[in-house]
């Protein structure tokens, strides 16, 4: 605790410069809030199977919104996103842009947008038609200056561009209409340029012996950031944590009721500093690889609005190579935002919606989503249990929905890449009285309850665990069970429960034991989750930023790491989108104790 206070009374003191060898960190006591903004990324599986559509009849509603003509699909029961979005034949993708609530799920009576006539990437517009010219704006260009570099007036380029009614930014790409009959693709040097015509095929030219097929979709992409991860090698790096320490309201505490136990600081000022002290002994390791970097330390409240403003007009800000943080959802999306004007890779150590991954290819989420733990954790139930009586429970909750497609669509299709007949696919049960009627007394009754309705999950739990003399049981749930006060853990251990996570802690392994040494001579304590969650996001994404420079996003999903506490093994869908982890540890109950299953 003496310690904890001692790296708040830093924070206290502005540009304090510590030293670590060849390092330097810079300490900023700044206070920050982050406005809420969502952007969603659709999650939902590939697979469905052919009779979800069948009901499904297109409706006579529509609207035109925004000069786009819409069918308004009100959703019946039984019907499914991937089925309607067959059905009319579109991407899930662009139902969830155009109903961004989809990605929690969908539910009966809600209506959904879906475009009457999707335009395609190379198609154009009436407003299009005329032959144009594809600017990158630069930084300190205006759409005046534009305007008259070219020669056209900013009305016209206005009506070729419609989302500069949210402002002009640096590296965006522009159409401009052109007296010539083709379109180019203007990128810099080195980079291929791709003349199109507006009625014929694509063809291609090259520069500096370098040649590529670039349509228009692409160069869309690339001002989204897919694929243009352009980066270098640097003598030194900036590198920025946005942590909540609330050092003023923390410094206020007696430090004599805190050592006594009389006093304690806020719960979010214990993650930060934990996690903060992983980060040191991440930055201490990582001398030996000769790092050369500033570290600035940012200290946000989440509830002071006006500080974001600020905080994010600092100078300094943009000029900076990695940001970690902010910690939680509410406060990460704005500075997701200022990270990718300013093409800074910014990671999400805690947050596991997918919703701050849309639409920004700079984001990297560490913690798997729920709907990817339930995926991941379809996998092993097919692959270790195939031949057993598999059991999907559904609970009837629509708020869950989500979680019980995720497996009951990835089981399915495991199942069918086994070889394995349409009888043998996972079953559905209906509550514990239709669950029990189908347990086998001559196979493993493999249970899955993807709920986290925490009194539906305790009774269940509890009247399975009568049958356990009768029928061998094991159970399937998910992380957040492991924090209900009132499971009894004689029942989990009974019933074999195994569940996802996105971390697991190995203290018999001998990394990890040296680990813990090191952490108690440093701060005289026992290191926590987030010690080790400190540890392991900043040792993978600095090593990597150190390893290959600022471009290091190109290659992060093919860089595996795996840590103390965490294993990362990051994807990109789609590809403009940001990265998340997909590793997830099946972890299960065994002698009263939770041991690694995968």
């Amino acid at each position: 605790m003496i310690l904890a206070q001692s790296h708040l009374q830093r924070l206290n003191g502005n540009n304090t410069i510590w030293k670590f060898c060849n390092l330097k960190i810079w300490k900023l006591n700044i206070k920050l809030f982050l406005s809420i903004g969502f952007f969603l990324l659709s999650t939902v599986s590939s697979f469905a199977q052919e009779k979800e559509s069948t009901d499904i009849h297109k409706t006579r509603s529509s609207a035109t919104i925004n000069g786009n003509k819409y069918y308004l699909h009100t959703v019946e029961k039984g019907q499914t996103l991937f089925a309607i979005a067959k059905f009319y034949k579109r991407d899930v993708n662009d139902i969830v842009i155009d109903n961004p609530e989809a990605i929690d799920g969908i539910k009966p009576g809600q209506v959904l947008k879906i475009q009457v006539v999707k335009k395609k990437p190379t198609e154009l517009s009436a407003t299009d038609t005329a032959s144009f010219i594809i600017h990158k704006v630069e930084k300190s260009q205006t759409l005046y200056s534009i305007s008259k570099q070219y020669g056209i007036s900013v009305e016209k380029i206005k009506a070729l561009n419609p989302e500069l009614s949210e402002g002009l930014k640096a590296n965006q790409l522009l159409k401009i209409p052109s007296l010539i009959k083709k379109t180019e693709v203007l990128l810099p040097t080195n980079t291929s340029v791709v003349t199109t015509n507006t009625n014929q095929s694509t063809t291609t030219n090259s520069i500096n012996n370098t040649t590529a097929t670039i349509n228009t979709e692409a160069a869309d992409r690339n001002s989204l950031g897919y694929n243009n991860y352009k980066g270098e090698q640097k003598e030194e790096y900036n590198i920025a944590f946005f942590l909540p320490f609330h050092a003023e309201e923390a410094n206020a505490i007696d430090i004599e009721k805190v050592i006594k136990g009389d006093a304690q600081f806020s719960n979010k000022t214990n993650v930060a500093l934990q996690f903060y002290e992983g980060a040191l002994l991440a930055i201490d390791s990582l001398k030996k690889l000769k790092l050369n970097a500033k570290i600035f330390v940012y200290d946000i409240d989440d509830k002071d609005s006006l500080a974001i403003v600020n905080i994010l007009k600092k100078p300094e800000l943009s000029s900076m190579d990695l940001i970690i943080g902010p910690l939680y959802g509410s406060g990460f999306i704005p500075v997701a935002n200022f990270a990718k004007e300013h093409s800074i890779a910014i990671v999400s150590p805690f947050t596991q919606v997918n919703k701050i991954l849309f639409n920004n290819p700079y984001v990297s989420k560490v913690s798997p989503s729920i709907t990817m733990q339930v995926e991941q954790m379809a996998h092993f139930v097919v692959d270790s249990f195939k031949t057993q009586n598999v059991i999907l429970v559904n609970n009837s909750n629509p708020k869950e929905v989500s979680f019980y497609n995720a497996f009951k669509v990835a089981a399915n299709a495991d199942l069918l890449k086994a070889g394995l007949p349409v009888s043998d696919s996972v079953r559905i049960g209906f509550g514990i009285g239709n669950t029990q009627s189908m347990l086998s007394t001559t196979k493993v009754n493999v249970i899955v309850l993807p709920s986290n309705n925490q009194s539906y999950v305790t009774e269940f739990i509890s009247t399975l665990n009568t049958f356990k003399d009768k029928y061998k049981i094991v159970l399937f749930g998910l992380q957040n069970w492991i924090n209900y006060d009132n499971l009894d853990f004689e029942y989990l251990n009974n019933l074999s429960l195994h569940i996802p996570s996105n971390t697991f802690i190995d203290y018999k392994n001998v990394q990890t034991q040296n680990f813990v040494k090191n952490y108690r001579l440093k701060y005289k304590t026992e290191p926590d989750v987030y010690v080790f969650q400190g540890f392991d996001v900043t040792y993978s994404f600095v090593s990597l930023l150190q390893k290959e420079g600022t471009g290091f996003l190109k290659n992060l999903s093919s860089n595996k790491f795996h840590g103390i506490g965490s294993n990362f093994e990051f994807s990109q869908f789609p590809a403009d989108s940001g990265f998340e982890n997909k590793f997830v540890y099946i972890l299960k109950y065994s002698e009263y104790q939770l041991l690694k299953a995968n």
